[in-house]
């Protein structure tokens, strides 16, 4: 159709819309139009899990749903008209108007009580927790307030039990680390005690030693007479067991010290090479009886700033282990450099070798990492323990490389001029 045809159709159709036949046909779906719209909003109120309430300037209740009568325990007709106040708790009631006269002069979408445990009262006067929003609306020019009100009950139950759960946590475990506190108290005072005892006891044992030592000595000199072959084996018998049962001793006397900070470290100046020299002269005849070859590589030769025994004892320590565990015919090595303020010395051997998850077990005090070459469990497992501690109280470190069957390597790090920082002791040595 032209748009020269369809004029006329047009112009007839708009004039009866104006004309006042077409009214009722117009009101009529106004009417239902409006009609389905409050239809959707009265089921949409119904459906709104939380309860609503509208409520205009003096405080009555204008408008609610369903969920607000399962709330609060009211029927809809008792609702209806009702003064919101009845719906708060008696201790605040007397106030509340104060509190929605200041929402009208200054109203706005915002919780109710920011920050403040709101409750709210049903008909029987039992209170429960709520949340509160509030939202203003005008309603035939005058000002009202809708009112979202969620019951909280069961997140404060929630709450409550997850409160008293982490008191209850609280409270024991503040009491469990105060029983382990307890706890270390007492292994602290065992300990000390223990080291105290060990340390006292090593010294009374020291005493008939070093006299069962000299005599025996002197009896190999043979100044009162001579000794015949089995006397003189004898004596070597009991200077050799003598000689290592005074060892175990000393080191039972350095740990007990140690623990109970009773050493003191004695820093002096001394030619580090020289050192070496006496530390292997000592150890010489053990290697002689295993034909053990004994090598000096690169040797640092210039001062070191530290204890000169407590340097030789960790030197000593760790060449017997060496000796110790390489089998006949082997070879045991150290040497030493410095490098940027520090003394680096590695201790090396072809023996049996440590596997790689008992090295850090091994500077543990009383460990045994296996059998000597000799078949057979030997010392008290004190040694490299004491070494480490005495390196750490010179502030440096000790590591250790080694795979079993292919030998070890322990390197010592220490400070050339000593440590930044000396360590603390109860008393002297």
């Amino acid at each position: 159709m032209r748009l020269d045809d369809a004029l006329p159709h047009l112009r007839e159709r708009l004039l009866y819309l104006l004309s006042p036949k077409s009214q009722p046909a117009r009101n009529t779906q106004i009417a239902a139009a409006e009609a389905r719209a409050e239809t959707r909003f009265r089921n949409l109120l119904e459906a709104a899990p939380d309860g609503i309430l509208e409520v205009d300037q003096q405080g009555n209740i204008t408008l609610l749903n369903q969920a607000a009568e399962k709330m609060f325990g009211y029927s809809r007709d008792e609702l209806l008209g009702l003064k919101v106040e009845k719906l708060v708790p008696d201790s605040v009631r007397p106030q509340h108007h104060r509190h929605r006269d200041n929402y009208t002069s200054h109203p706005q979408v915002r919780p109710m009580g920011s920050g403040l445990q709101l409750k709210a009262q049903r008909k029987d006067g039992s209170l429960f927790p709520v949340e509160i929003s509030l939202s203003p609306n005008m309603v035939d020019g005058e000002f009202h307030v809708i009112a979202l009100i969620r019951d909280i009950s069961e997140r404060k139950q929630a709450e409550d039990h997850l409160r008293a759960v982490r008191e209850q946590y609280t409270t024991e475990l503040a009491a469990k680390n105060q029983e382990l506190e307890r706890r270390n108290r007492e292994i602290e005072q065992a300990n000390r005690l223990k080291s105290e005892f060990m340390a006292s006891m090593s010294h009374e044992l020291r005493t008939p030693l070093h006299t069962i030592i000299g005599f025996s000595e002197l009896l190999t000199e043979e100044i009162e007479g001579p000794l015949n072959e089995k006397q003189k084996r004898f004596l070597g018998h009991i200077l050799r067991d003598s000689s290592h049962l005074l060892e175990l001793i000393n080191e039972v006397l350095d740990l007990s010290k140690i623990e109970s900070g009773r050493l003191a470290l004695q820093f002096t100046s001394f030619n580090f090479s020289e050192c070496v020299q006496e530390v292997l002269t000592g150890i010489q005849q053990r290697a002689i009886a295993k034909e053990i070859r004994i090598e000096q590589r690169a040797m640092y030769d210039g001062p070191l700033y530290a204890d000169r025994l407590r340097v030789k004892e960790s030197l000593y320590n760790l060449l017997s282990n060496a000796v110790k565990f390489t089998p006949d015919h082997g070879t045991v090595w150290i040497e030493s450099s410095a490098h940027g303020g520090s003394l680096v010395i590695t201790v090396g051997d072809t023996g049996v070798g440590i596997p790689s998850e008992e090295h850090a077990n091994i500077f543990e005090k009383f460990y045994q990492v296996g059998n000597t070459t000799a078949g057979v469990r030997e010392g008290t497992g004190l040694g490299l323990p004491i070494t480490k501690q005495l390196v750490e109280m010179h502030g440096g470190h000790i590591s250790v490389k080694s795979q079993p069957q292919q030998g070890s390597e322990f390197a010592l790090t220490l400070p050339l001029q000593g440590p930044s920082t000396p360590p603390t002791v109860d008393e002297p040595q």
